[in-house]
């Protein structure tokens, strides 16, 4: 673990950094919109209660970037979030397609997955090869495209995958008190605010090896201090014995949920290094 990772945990612990995560999660301000609030600088799409944004950030793109923001389904997409995607879409020559799609409470599971893959097909359109990029809570709905729409996307990318809505294995819960962001009885609320909203038929098992056929090749990154960690271990797992999926994992020791949008970390620019490069080695795939 990097120097300035030790000294961000410190800090975090000392401020009780997670109560004001959860706090954020369970009452988010979801009038605010980045990308309406600039709306002169994006193409901007409506979709099944949410939107999709293009943005340009390379004047002849090689490929594109379909992402999925975190933020636990309530939050809308920040302008962290928006930074670390267009440093990933500038190193690999990629445009961006931002699924911004509509939050818990005031919108269900299901319709997020219809806006999802509206959004999706509306993506590969393109001639470009389209890339899935996805962080936390944004990897439900990623994984979950993924799955429909088998051999569909060149590559696939995620960053401290949220996908266990329960949160119940006893395993996750003896780590709880040490993760430095994430508060589980919160994620567990939100998790049955999701779960009450999502059909079971239309939502795959991630631990289930039959039912992730043909995701092809995913890119997982997260932090050992992340109580998610086990659920991440059973879906490397799932993916293992999966035909047609192949997981490429990398776990960066002490770091925490979401590292990637503290952009000072010699984690964080190691994954963006690792994202760009997977893109670029995968054009036209």
């Amino acid at each position: 673990m990097s120097f300035m990772a030790r000294r961000f945990i410190k800090k975090f612990r000392a401020e009780d950094y997670k109560k004001n995560v959860a706090h954020s999660f369970l009452k988010p301000n979801q009038k605010i919109n980045i990308f309406r609030q600039n709306e002169n600088e994006y193409k901007i799409r409506p979709v099944k209660n949410g939107q999709l944004v293009t943005i340009q950030t390379v004047a002849n793109p090689t490929s594109q970037i379909l992402y999925f923001h975190g933020g636990a389904f309530t939050v809308p997409m920040n302008d962290d979030q928006l930074e670390m995607i267009t440093k990933i879409a500038v190193e690999s020559d990629s445009q961006i397609e931002v699924a911004d799609f509509p939050l818990l409470p005031g919108h269900q599971a299901d319709e997020m997955l219809e806006f999802a893959q509206e959004a999706f097909d509306t993506v590969i359109a393109s001639e470009l090869p389209t890339f899935i990029v996805a962080d936390s809570a944004g990897a439900k709905l990623a994984l979950q495209v993924l799955v429909d729409n088998p051999g569909k996307v060149a590559g696939s990318s995620f960053i401290s995958p949220w996908l266990d809505m329960k949160l119940t294995d006893p395993e996750i819960g003896s780590r709880a008190a040490d993760d430095i962001l994430l508060d589980l009885p919160t994620l567990q609320k939100i998790g049955g605010w999701f779960e009450s909203g999502a059909t079971p038929e239309k939502w795959v098992d991630f631990t289930d090896p039959a039912q992730l056929k043909g995701v092809g090749d995913i890119q997982i990154y997260y932090g050992a201090n992340e109580m998610l960690v086990p659920a991440n271990h059973q879906f490397v797992e799932a993916l293992t014995a999966a035909e047609g999926a192949t997981p490429i994992v990398t776990e960066f020791k002490d770091g925490w949920h979401d590292y990637t949008l503290w952009f000072k970390l010699s984690e964080t620019k190691k994954t963006f290094k690792g994202i760009a490069e997977f893109i670029k080695d995968r054009h036209g795939a």
